[in-house]
């Protein structure tokens, strides 16, 4: 016998949307294949988006992209599994196989994030059906799917959106059944382990998902069989991360080897004192793990916690989600002295949580918070649904949650009109030039650069722009390299700006020949001469 909720009970009899009263939506909304539906249309219109106005990468997230997954997937592709200092296989395997197949890895990448978008999408109306109602996860998907920063990582290639659908997705296996299915713990372990294989902050699950099954018991058994499927999720997790670890500790000498604690050291001794790239080429050096880190200075590491408690707090509310929606998921969680949520709802609201808190670690960017839209969502559009509100003569919680919607689709129309086009266009335009002029097909010829987007467009390997100072060094150290090209760009003159006299190809050393060069904005490609 089905088990009953009553909090659910409770408030199905005002629903947001009463939609009995649309034959349509009554006969599609609750259709085994709408969340498929919504995910399909999603991905049809954004890679068509993505693929028509997103030519060149950006000079943020996808510089990870140009730099450290592409040359991954290739090594993939010859057999060869290269361990990266901050994150797993996951992200580059997936980009191999649509690399291999659709040839251009730029635009594999696009279809990647799309696709992960619109899986994310099916998983969580599919979920948010199963834990609230139909009418919530309709609109909870529509709030996703027109958010600024979803959005504009369902077009980045990068690893947002591969990391978002894998956390989806264990949330989804862990919590859509009502009764233990040990098909769904096993689901729930390989999308964790993806996750984590994708991201490696994703390690949150080993605590969030053990602390769901044991203390709020979403499957309504014994204690000892509460332990025994937390128990089994652990050990099929670690077996399905196993071979990838073992690969760690063969080749690097640990298990769970990362270098993510650079991160964590930047957030606490480096953020607003010194250069990202004194940062990284000077300081990094002295950290040498998590535990150095943290006992480097614990009160400071204490302290940098607690204050991004509040401040991620207040940047998802404001950049994330916007307050407008912001202020609804306050009211939702205050809510909760009245509207206690049942036990799989709690769930889905401790997951969320937990990957809150595991970002308190680094710094703050919207797409690290991605996963945490559908959860504030749902709590803002719950809130709509309290019985209070229907003592208010003119209240319509349906015509407020499709406002939200209608302002977040302005404001990410807004945002991605501006940002989708606004990787560095001069890039590509060098590239081409010189892949139709020059003809140097020789991909291990090495161009050095700040930033990898012109090896990859040239196809050429990218070596980084010594961290020197003087001309004379400059030349010294690019030749130790045994570079063939030299990239000088916009870029490069901000975070190297004692060699601006480069973007004048007159000015350029004897060193340095100009093959070719752009004005606005300024950009010029040598030839090293030996």
């Amino acid at each position: 016998m089905a088990k009953q909720h009553p909090t659910r009970s409770k408030t199905e009899k005002q629903p947001l949307t009463d939609i009995s009263v649309f034959p349509f939506f009554t006969k599609y909304l609750g259709h085994h294949l709408a969340g498929a539906a919504i995910g399909l249309v999603y991905f049809i219109v954004i890679l068509s988006i993505g693929l028509k106005y997103h030519v060149v990468g950006d000079y943020h997230v996808e510089t990870d992209f140009f730099q450290a997954y592409v040359p991954s997937a290739k090594d993939i592709l010859n057999g060869i599994w290269t361990i990266e200092d901050f994150r797993g296989p996951a992200y580059p395997a997936v980009l191999a196989v649509f690399g291999f197949f659709i040839k251009d890895f730029f635009a594999a990448g696009i279809v990647v994030s799309a696709l992960t978008a619109a899986l994310t999408l099916f998983f969580t109306y599919e979920l948010i059906r199963k834990l609230f109602r139909t009418d919530i996860a309709f609109i909870v998907v529509l709030l996703m799917a027109v958010n600024k920063t979803f959005v504009q990582y369902a077009y980045t290639a990068g690893t947002d959106m591969t990391f978002n659908c894998f956390a989806a997705a264990t949330a989804y296996f862990l919590l859509k059944d009502e009764q233990r299915s040990w098909i769904g713990i096993a689901l729930t372990a390989f999308s964790a382990a993806l996750a984590y294989l994708t991201r490696f902050n994703g390690l949150f699950v080993i605590a969030a998902i053990p602390l769901i099954i044991t203390l709020l018991n979403i499957y309504k058994i014994e204690m000892k069989q509460r332990l025994i499927v937390s128990v089994a999720f652990v050990l099929l997790f670690f077996a399905f991360i196993a071979p990838w670890g073992i690969h760690s500790l063969n080749e690097k000498g640990s298990f769970f080897f990362n270098r993510n604690y650079l991160n964590i050291a930047y957030e606490m001794f480096a953020k607003g004192k010194v250069g990202w790239d004194q940062y990284w080429n000077v300081e990094s050096v002295k950290y040498s793990s998590l535990g150095q880190v943290i006992l480097a200075d614990p009160g400071l590491f204490v302290s940098t916690v607690f204050r991004n408690l509040v401040e991620h707090f207040i940047s998802d509310m404001e950049l994330l989600i916007g307050w407008g929606l912001g202020i609804c998921s306050i009211a939702g969680v205050l809510g909760f002295v009245q509207n206690r949520p049942n036990a799989r709802q709690a769930g889905y609201y401790i997951f969320g949580l937990m990957m809150f808190l595991v970002l308190l670690l680094v710094f703050y960017g919207e797409r690290f918070s991605m996963y945490l839209i559908p959860l504030y969502a749902t709590l803002a559009i719950g809130s709509l649904t309290w019985e209070r509100w229907r003592e208010i003569p003119i209240y319509n919680g349906t015509v407020i949650a499709l406002a939200l919607v209608v302002w977040s689709f302005v404001t990410s129309y807004n945002y991605n009109k501006e940002n989708i086009d606004s990787g560095p266009q001069e890039i590509k335009v060098i590239a081409d030039w010189f892949n139709a002029n020059i003809k140097d097909s020789d991909a291990s010829k090495i161009i050095v650069c700040r930033k990898p987007h012109i090896a990859f467009y040239m196809d050429k390997t990218m070596k980084y722009f010594p961290y020197v100072t003087g001309f004379d060094a400059l030349e010294q150290e690019t030749k130790k390299l045994n570079a063939s090209y030299f990239f000088y760009g916009i870029y490069e003159a901000n975070m190297r700006p004692e060699f601006q006299s480069l973007l004048d190809p007159n000015q350029a050393p004897a060193w340095l020949e100009p093959i070719t060069y752009t004005v606005n904005p300024p950009s010029v490609l040598y030839r090293v001469k030996y």
